[in-house]
């Protein structure tokens, strides 16, 4: 007979812990701080197509260091501020429209980035003028986040705090002074509202390629989690 209660004493205390668990309010919050980029990152590039491989080749590698003598000599561009980006040589068996071709196309881009964001159409009109003909991306960003990071964390932490307040009032729940977990619920990312920038050309006689940069916005989540004491 003992035995038998010992058994079931055991099995009873095997399930109280699940029974009798606290209560939890887990709430996501959310952090937005929206800034002005202070640096663009242009990439452009040259592309050929034809039948010769080594013909091909040259004529992109002209063009590149066109366009990266026009960067440095007139642009004043720093080199270690130019980067290349990508560069493939490959076989072609169709092309855009599903015809069947037998040639080659070779590409090189060239990516660079400039403090100075109201130039970055000047940037783009130099490449073009010195031989590139592909505009791969444009983009807009900041080049110091972390102090900006940080401020949407703390804003997300206050955010989780505020939304798990307001379902404990509504609860009739007190909760304790300070959350019991904070986690973040990912990377601190960034959103610029153009993802390929917004390009005009200006009517007038200098025809100068106008590029709008439009703002970043850092966004950092969190979750929070009260643990309620019964």
């Amino acid at each position: 007979m003992k035995k038998l209660i010992v058994l079931a004493l055991a099995f009873c205390l095997l399930l109280c812990p699940a029974a009798l668990a606290d209560s939890e309010i887990t709430v996501q919050g959310m952090g937005t701080v929206c800034t002005a980029p202070d640096i663009a990152v242009i990439t452009v590039g040259a592309e050929e197509v034809g039948e010769d491989v080594a013909a091909i080749q040259s004529a992109v590698n002209q063009r590149i260091n066109a366009v990266i003598e026009a960067w440095t000599n007139e642009g004043g561009i720093p080199r270690e501020n130019i980067q290349t980006n990508d560069y493939s040589i490959y076989r072609r068996w169709y092309d855009n429209y599903g015809n069947p071709v037998n040639d080659f196309v070779a590409s090189c881009s060239l990516r660079v980035t400039i403090d100075n964001i109201d130039l970055a159409g000047v940037f783009v009109d130099q490449a073009f003028k010195a031989g590139a003909n592909t505009l791969n991306d444009i983009t807009f960003s900041i080049a110091d986040s972390s102090e900006l990071a940080d401020k949407a964390l703390a804003l997300a932490v206050a955010d989780g705090m505020h939304r798990a307040q307001i379902i404990a009032e509504a609860a009739g729940i007190t909760l304790p002074a300070v959350p019991t977990r904070v986690s973040e619920g990912g990377d601190v990312y960034y959103s610029v509202n153009t993802s390929r920038a917004m390009v005009e050309k200006f009517a007038g006689s200098a025809d100068v390629t106008q590029l709008m940069a439009g703002t970043v916005e850092i966004v950092a989540n969190v979750t929070v989690t009260y643990v309620i004491k019964d």
